[in-house]
């Protein structure tokens, strides 16, 4: 197995090569070295007095931490220690790949700016349970006989939006979808170390966001601390923020729309400039608008004293839209970076006017490592194609389609010499036998072996191209990036429980563009 370098994934002008380059920093507030610096310092003058607390409730959502960690997150609690984030819907068994991903680069660069640093530098994964969408986690994606996509999923309980981290967890089903996923593989010397650990850490979880930080967890042995931010005690502590969103809500729509408008030559990204950016559950989650009053879709209305009111009784009822959750991360750490894919860098920049309204400035923007694994058998199926891995996830692996039309031109002659035979045998027939049944029977006969024949050869098509549409399905199923699709699942039981160990260590030693690593 290969892990490839960024370049196979993301072209030369892509938002993931471009927000490392110096002349990214029109969009961002800190860039490289200097920047990290620079950061450092900032946040190091500004004032945390929810710290202590908030170590508290780190402690009690990661019981699993080794002691080095625990250690750090004492210097969190004073102040010493700084935090670098990433984070993620939190899928079934981490959802895609490209979670994982940006897991092991969080650990990188936590590594690697305490080394620049000379400061604890902890690495967090924010878990977005407070996200409404199931049907963005709820399955896994595993090939079909002939190698096209399908989807297995948890059914949701009901059709109401409530945050993903108010639904029980479906221990039954999601140990289905474990074993469904595993029909669609070759059982190896690890699979039934992984079904252990997956049925164990199921059996003890009653949470999506407690299983998907439980199970990466355990695949790095916990040296990373998970964040659930839809718990009650940090709510307690998101209280002053919230009431800032609230009450500063007018300006900062204004300073969204100012960050829409000097980013406009980056890619487009979808960010609700007539909403109010808060949520609030009620019997789900509903987002709220501005107007005279503040108003839910559903036409529940309150005006800012009665949400106020609320935020202070039921802070529990409160979260934040893709725009306010950055905001409220550097309310409640010192955050030097924030590690992300193309899209999340794309829509960050945009929050920039949001960062200065509060006078701060926004963390830096770290794109993370990306990767296409490769089987020793896929590689040889590329060379024998003498194709590279970027031709292959550029143009696709050549799959040519049964040609009907082409094997009929071949059987023409044929036919028309049955044809011939039977307007002889059909005139024979009539004229002794006055019927016409036995050269209607001969016709279906000859009919049947044209067709016999065409089925053959699309059967001899399709099993000639099926190992290369199993090498599609690999590289780009469906055309899109395995990263996308891919969960770490069948990647666990081909190369056993340590293999994000393995991929760790190579994450580490390796700059992203140089990443090239046999396994």
């Amino acid at each position: 197995m290969k892990v490839q370098p960024f370049h196979a994934l993301y072209a030369e002008d892509s938002l993931m090569h471009q927000a490392s380059q110096q002349e990214f920093s029109k969009y961002v507030d800190h860039i490289g070295t200097e920047g990290m610096h620079t950061r450092s310092q900032q946040i190091q003058d500004r004032q945390y007095p929810h710290l202590s607390l908030l170590v508290d409730e780190l402690i009690r959502q990661n019981p699993q931490l080794n002691d080095e960690l625990k250690e750090r997150l004492e210097q969190l609690r004073t102040g010493e220690a700084q935090v670098v984030i990433t984070g993620q819907q939190t899928g079934i068994f981490g959802g895609p790949l490209y979670a994982v991903y940006k897991l092991l680069t969080c650990l990188k660069v936590a590594r690697e700016t305490e080394e620049l640093l000379d400061r604890p530098v902890l690495p967090i994964f924010w878990l977005a349970t407070e996200d409404h969408d199931f049907d963005e986690i709820n399955h896994l994606i595993v090939p079909t006989h002939d190698y096209q996509t399908r989807k297995l999923t948890v059914a949701a309980p009901d059709s109401i939006a409530r945050s993903v981290s108010r639904l029980t967890f479906d221990q039954a089903a999601v140990k289905e979808i474990v074993r469904q996923a595993l029909y669609t593989e070759q059982e190896t010397q690890h699979t039934k170390d992984l079904l252990a650990l997956s049925d164990r850490l199921i059996e003890t979880s009653t949470t999506y966001g407690g299983f998907f930080a439980a199970f990466l967890g355990e695949l790095v042995n916990h040296d990373i601390i998970f964040f659930d931010a839809d718990a009650e005690a940090v709510r307690q502590l998101e209280i002053p923020f919230f009431e800032r969103l609230i009450q500063d809500n007018a300006d900062i729509r204004q300073a969204l729309s100012e960050g829409i408008q000097q980013t406009a030559d980056l890619p487009d990204t979808f960010l609700n400039e007539e909403a109010a950016h808060l949520f609030v559950e009620d019997i789900g989650r509903d987002l709220l608008y501005p107007g005279q009053d503040f108003v839910t879709k559903q036409g529940k209305t309150y005006t800012e004293l009665e949400l106020l009111a609320l935020l202070y009784a039921s802070p529990e009822r409160f979260s934040n839209s893709v725009v306010t959750r950055p905001l409220m991360q550097d309310y409640l750490f010192p955050t030097l970076a924030y590690i992300g894919g193309p899209g999340e860098i794309a829509y960050w920049t945009r929050l920039r006017p949001l960062f200065h309204h509060f006078d701060w400035t926004m963390p830096l923007l770290i794109p993370r490592m990306g990767a296409v694994m490769v089987q020793a058998r896929d590689e040889k199926r590329l060379q024998q194609h003498t194709f590279t891995l970027e031709q292959a996830l550029s143009e696709g692996i050549p799959i040519a389609p049964f040609d009907a039309a082409k094997i009929k031109q071949q059987l023409h002659a044929s036919t028309l010499l049955g044809e011939v035979l039977m307007e002889e045998v059909a005139q024979v027939e009539k004229n002794v036998l006055n019927t016409t049944s036995i050269s209607a029977k001969l016709n279906k006969q000859l009919q049947l072996t044209f067709e016999t024949i065409i089925d053959q050869e699309r059967r001899l098509h399709e099993q000639a191209n099926r190992s290369d549409r199993a090498l599609q399905y690999q590289l780009s199923p469906g055309g899109v990036p395995q990263e996308r699709i891919h969960s770490i699942l069948p990647w666990l039981n081909r190369y056993g429980l340590d293999l994000l160990q393995t991929l760790r260590v190579h994450y580490e030693r390796t700059e992203a563009e140089q990443l090239k690593i046999l396994i």
